[in-house]
């Protein structure tokens, strides 16, 4: 498993955020079937116009609730004094240590396989634990059907 850890410097996102839940593994459809809604209705186009970088997508998975759903964005970078309008909110993700995992292969696959290893292999054996406020997933500009498709997926996290 590729990790490396690094600090960030705080920066903000313009998002679009839904609800999913986590029963039954629910997450692992809806969250494509939320893409895929904002692909297919111009939230995407929405977004990138207010981007401050165009060639990087996020999806923001925050804090799960106590009612077993989390909340998750589509999201870019933006500036500080970039606008909110159309069901978008604007937020400041705080600086934090970051584990960054470069994930490769056809999405949704190959993220979902990454959060499985991530889950059952980095952390139980690593001197790091997620701080559980939200884990941000990259996606570059490219195919993401492609087998060879490169993202990455940071997970706030802090020394054990």
């Amino acid at each position: 498993m590729n990790c490396k850890i690094i600090d960030k410097q705080a920066f903000y996102v313009l998002e679009k955020t839904s609800r999913h839940s986590v029963l039954g593994g629910e997450n692992n459809a809806s969250v494509p079937a939320f893409w895929a809604q904002c692909h297919s209705d111009g939230t995407i186009d929405k977004l990138i116009r207010g981007a401050s970088d165009k060639a990087l997508m996020f999806g923001i998975c925050y804090e799960q609730k106590g009612d077993d759903t989390f909340d998750y964005s589509v999201a870019v970078l933006c500036d500080e004094n970039t606008p909110t309008s159309d069901g978008f909110k604007k937020t400041l993700i705080p600086a934090r240590t970051w584990a960054v995992f470069e994930c490769v292969g056809a999405m949704p696959q190959a993220i979902q396989q990454a959060w499985r290893e991530i889950t059952t292999e980095f952390f139980p054996t690593s001197n790091y634990r997620p701080t559980g406020e939200f884990d941000i997933e990259v996606y570059p500009d490219g195919d993401t059907d492609s087998s060879d498709y490169k993202s990455e997926i940071w997970i706030s996290v802090q020394k054990c």
